[in-house]
């Protein structure tokens, strides 16, 4: 570091030598991949405070609880030797664990997809996202698939426990692997389109309302009032319009694609009632998502820097 004098009043002039930058440039690619990746930690408050971390973590925790239970339980039964009549008669299983989840997921995506899609809006620092590589659609396709992906691990995860005890558990584990082998594809479709839906939904209203107590309180809305409205439609017996209906409810849907999916579908009563087929509820959740997911696209598409 060099020092040259002034010649005037106002003291010394320092040469810090500043150089440009000269090494690699990633690019577009790498920039969107570590938004990625920071998205999915920041879901879950990693590289944050410790305030951060309560929510996702006890959410997560409050999820995979009922699955540790259900294990010790089968564990306890089989050495008793009871253990398939326990596990017949057993609430906790691949098919109903969606039902004992979707509340905390749900929760989930209220309290840290405002974190995600609010923040950066309302302390004015997108300008320095578009300013590099990183363009528009990446940021926000980036910015929802970062909550997708903490979604699907607090809905997977359970059900990878649950399964990984049921196989230990067994008389013989190999024979318990063969048996519970088939429903991997099963529980991965699950969480997978839940993680997709929920997740598009709750990105959507995040990015459009940058107030966190707002965006909170219109994911936890979206998510219970159109299951009371097609119940109350349904009550009404105005014909095909409920079946209609529950396509445009995320519950519905969700709750539709998973009887479906597990082949239990004579088992809920508002699926029965509805007379919608399997296929749709899967293909309504699909659907769902990628419009979502367009609109949250679009949103930043516009918004301004």
């Amino acid at each position: 570091m060099s020092l040259s004098s002034a010649t005037g009043p106002g003291g010394r002039i320092y040469d810090l030598g500043y150089q440009r930058y000269g090494g690699p440039r990633l690019g577009r690619r790498a920039a969107a991949t570590a938004l990625f990746t920071q998205s999915l930690r920041t879901a879950f408050g990693i590289g944050r405070g410790g305030r951060a971390k309560i929510a996702p973590f006890a959410l997560a925790g409050l999820a995979i609880l009922p699955a540790i239970l259900a294990v010790g339980i089968a564990a306890l039964a089989t050495q008793a030797g009871a253990g398939n009549v326990l596990d017949e008669a057993s609430p906790v299983r691949y098919e109903t664990y969606h039902g004992l989840t979707v509340t905390l997921l749900i929760l989930f995506c209220a309290a840290q997809a405002p974190e995600l899609f609010g923040r950066d809006q309302r302390y004015g620092v997108l300008s320095l996202y578009f300013s590099r590589a990183i363009t528009r659609s990446d940021y926000a396709v980036a910015r929802v698939a970062g909550l997708m992906a903490a979604l699907l691990v607090v809905d997977l995860t359970p059900q990878v426990i649950l399964f990984v005890g049921r196989v230990l558990v067994a008389a013989d584990p190999i024979t318990g692997l063969q048996n519970e082998i088939p429903n991997v594809p099963l529980f991965t479709a699950q969480a997978l389109l839940t993680a997709l839906l929920l997740g598009g939904l709750s990105s959507l209203i995040a990015a459009w309302t940058p107030r966190r107590a707002y965006a909170t309180a219109g994911i936890i809305a979206a998510a219970i009032i159109p299951p009371v409205v097609v119940a109350i439609v349904d009550s009404m017996e105005v014909g095909d319009l409920a079946s209609y209906l529950v396509l445009l409810s995320p519950g519905d849907v969700l709750d539709g694609a998973n009887s479906w999916i597990f082949g239990a579908l004579s088992q809920n009563p508002v699926i029965v009632r509805s007379d919608v087929p399997g296929p749709a509820y899967v293909a309504a959740a699909l659907v769902g998502a990628a419009v979502m997911l367009a609109l949250t696209v679009r949103r930043y598409q516009r918004v301004g820097a």
